[in-house]
């Protein structure tokens, strides 16, 4: 989510230090690109099985099914995964259990430096400002 929306590398670093996603449906959230779970992006953390995926860029909720409220994961592979990567799969579904999805909401980013948690420009700026960031080389000159 926050990957397509920010393309300056220095803002990046901020947005995804500053906001967290929170998995709704999971329609709007890629899941081997987006830091959705944790700290990290799942391509990372797991490179055999984003390598052997055939769902590369696909959001969160291409990545399984709904069997009645319940959410199943099912992940298609360019061939069928033996030894390591089985192991390597066991561990994904580890890391996902923690996961609970909400079909009837949107995700959302929730932004923490904010009480209401919602994104304003004014906390961003106070983020950007030379107090936090003072060689961050970002400049409201010209604006």
């Amino acid at each position: 989510m926050i990957n397509h929306c920010v393309k300056d590398n220095r803002l990046q670093e901020i947005v995804s230090h500053q906001s967290m996603v929170l998995i709704g449906n999971g329609k709007r959230t890629v899941f081997w690109h987006d830091t959705w779970l944790a700290n990290y992006y799942l391509a990372d953390h797991f490179p055999t099985l984003y390598h052997l995926s055939n769902d590369k860029d696909a959001s969160i909720d291409k990545m399984g099914t709904w069997d009645g409220f319940e959410w199943t994961w099912f992940f298609y592979w360019t061939r069928p995964l033996r030894g390591r990567n089985i192991g390597l799969l066991e561990q994904l579904y580890v890391v996902l259990s923690i996961v609970h999805l909400d079909n009837e909401a949107d995700d959302r980013l929730i932004w923490k430096n904010n009480k209401s948690e919602r994104f304003s420009v004014k906390s961003l700026c106070g983020l950007l400002s030379p107090t936090h960031y003072p060689n961050n080389g970002f400049s409201f000159a010209g604006i």
